[in-house]
């Protein structure tokens, strides 16, 4: 049973995992070709959609992007699917894409994501996974991040530019923080306070092999406008 309620926005991460730096940098040149990015920015339902490399891998990059509804997501993506060339055609496969809803937990809840999307160059995203065993620790950890030392404080933090918390609609019993930092040094600073003085039913999480950090290379100058 998920947390959330059917219907209204989404977000939405599309990993891109390619097969080299050089096949990252051809995603790169497609994206700002007018079959690239104009198209999602210019589909129906689209509020935002932004690309991230990620620091950690030189192949890959995630595409961030919030959408209307799942309709609206499902029409663009069975578009991207007729007009991509056949190179792009696998990134297309639904186990590279992570449909989310946002959690009443949320610090963004009810508020425009421009700013997350729009983050000044230089600054870096955290897209990071919480798999629980159970019911009974997904909603403890829902519970955690509504109170004034779980999300609350990671948005007070200094140099944090947005912090959002949302349920994976496809995925049992998966929650996820997407957050964006003014630098890289001072996410990894706000990571070693969280696994300083996080409770015990966080620290669990707080590994590097479920945080992955990316630093974006294309600003949506429609959003910024």
């Amino acid at each position: 049973m998920l947390i959330t309620k059917p219907g209204g926005e989404i977000t939405v991460v599309h990993t891109l995992n390619f097969e080299s730096a050089a096949q990252r940098t051809q995603f790169h040149e497609y994206a700002n070709a007018p079959d690239g990015l104009p198209v999602a920015r210019g589909a129906p339902g689209n509020l935002f959609v932004s690309p991230y490399d990620s620091l950690a891998d030189e192949s890959t990059v995630y595409m961030f992007s919030r959408w209307e509804g799942e309709e609206a997501w499902d029409a663009y993506s069975q578009h991207r699917k007729d007009i991509s060339p056949e190179w792009f055609q696998p990134m297309l496969e639904p186990r590279h894409i992570l449909r989310l809803r946002e959690l009443g937990s949320s610090p963004t809840k009810n508020t425009t994501q421009a700013p997350f999307y729009c983050a000044p160059e230089g600054s870096v995203c955290n897209f990071h996974i919480w798999q629980c065993d159970d019911v009974e620790l997904r909603d403890q950890v829902n519970a955690f991040w509504a109170v004034e030392d779980g999300l609350p404080a990671s948005v007070a933090y200094p140099g944090n530019i947005i912090v959002s918390a949302f349920e994976a609609i496809d995925k049992e019993n998966q929650l996820v923080v997407i957050s964006a930092w003014r630098s890289e040094e001072i996410f990894i600073a706000y990571r070693q306070m969280r696994r300083d003085t996080a409770p015990p039913l966080a620290q669990r999480f707080l590994v590097d092999e479920v945080m992955v950090q990316g630093r974006m290379w294309s600003r949506d100058k429609r959003a910024s406008a």
